[in-house]
């Protein structure tokens, strides 16, 4: 039976290195704490058995009362409400696949000319050594930018082949 309950010898886990400013802060806790329960003594070592019984009492007394006014007042006040109840909705897209056609899309000559160029300037940008960190700030705060105006040209060359 013995050799079910082996010692098995645990490592212990490699405690990080304190930095000094950890251990200062550390040092400052523990001072604040001695000179809080210095204080303290002192003051209570002035107080008699049956002061202490009074302490004692108005300590249970003032958070015994704060606790029932705490329950009290959860039950009777009803204005605040912690959190609402709202029922689950389905959307109203959820059944659908999005192949459905959405009838004719036209794009004008006016709007395809517009995308054209921004597609021009957009490759000027990407061209020119100082133009390539705006190009390169656009693309990366609009990651699919250029592959829309791509889809857009195609689409409207597709439609105009109709």
């Amino acid at each position: 039976m013995k050799f079910l309950f082996k010692n098995k010898r645990r490592k212990e886990p490699e405690h990080a290195v304190e930095s000094k400013a950890s251990e200062g802060m550390q040092a400052l806790y523990r001072n604040v704490q001695c000179r809080w329960a210095t204080i303290m003594e002192k003051f209570t070592a002035k107080l008699s058995y049956g002061n202490w019984k009074i302490v004692l009492a108005l300590f249970v007394l003032l958070t015994g009362g704060y606790n029932v006014y705490l329950i009290v007042n959860a039950f009777t006040h009803k204005d605040i409400k912690v959190f609402s109840v709202t029922p689950i909705r389905k959307p109203e897209h959820f059944d659908k696949t999005g192949d459905t056609g959405t009838g004719n899309l036209y794009i004008s000559e006016a709007e395809y000319m517009r995308i054209r160029r921004f597609r021009i300037y957009m490759d000027s940008l990407a061209r020119g050594p100082s133009g390539k960190k705006v190009y390169d700030s656009i693309i990366n705060n609009r990651p699919g930018l250029m592959d829309s105006v791509r889809f857009i040209e195609n689409y409207y060359k597709q439609f105009k082949n109709k």
